[in-house]
């Protein structure tokens, strides 16, 4: 690996393995008595698709620097998520999406021959954007439509990946990666002010399982 350059592209998802987007709260709604349930990310979001693109440069025999630059989108929908008055509350959060900038270091296991398999760890910053949220309760003809629920987030994130890849050519080589990430809670807005609920976006931390398949060109 020592003084090897490449750069490697992938695509993937990202799994939620714990987090809340929405805290339990109690409190009223124009007077009425309101109910939320705790309400974890993969009740209301659809896995990420995520989009990477990588430098990396040898160190020395079987250490590899990297910097990865990443695309994160999540697609919403609409969930029952408590009561207003004994009737269903329903929530659906705005589509949203992520940029990543991370850097780390990988260590190859058997650096030589056509197969490699290393282990990596990472940090870095996530630039999240704005997500609102729609509250509907059909009986009593309540829509509260696109409220700050999450404001812009700069969030920073850690964790490390396991992957393997096999060489094509001299120059081109295919694999496959699979990782953990845990980002803090996001930044909450004003929301629902007055009636008790204000709380129910104090949350947002959550732990990802990325997965993806990469392609890497040596130069």
């Amino acid at each position: 690996m020592e003084n090897a350059r490449s750069v490697t592209v992938s695509v993937g998802t990202g799994l939620t393995l714990g987090g809340n987007v929405i805290a339990e709260g109690v409190g009223t709604i124009g007077g009425r008595p309101t109910v939320f349930v705790e309400q974890g990310y993969g009740n209301h979001f659809s896995d990420a698709l995520r989009l990477r693109a990588t430098g990396n440069w040898g160190l020395d025999f079987n250490k590899e620097a990297f910097v990865t630059f990443a695309y994160n989108k999540m697609n919403a929908t609409e969930r029952i998520t408590g009561s207003v008055s004994g009737f269903p509350l329903y929530t659906r959060f705005t589509n949203t999406s992520a940029l990543d900038l991370e850097g780390g270091l990988r260590y190859y296991f058997v650096p030589e021959g056509a197969t490699r398999i290393y282990v990596a760890g990472a940090a870095g910053i996530r630039f999240q954007d704005r997500i609102g949220a729609t509250i509907r309760v059909l009986e009593v003809g309540l829509t509260l439509d696109d409220l700050d629920y999450f404001e812009d987030s700069t969030l920073f994130l850690f964790g490390g990946d396991v992957g393997i890849s096999r060489d094509l050519s001299d120059t081109i080589a295919i694999g496959a990666e699979i990782g953990l990430r845990y980002q803090p809670k996001f930044s909450p807005a004003p929301v629902l002010p007055g009636t008790g609920l204000e709380g129910i976006n104090d949350t947002g931390s959550r732990v990802g399982l990325p997965i993806s398949a990469f392609l890497t060109w040596r130069f």
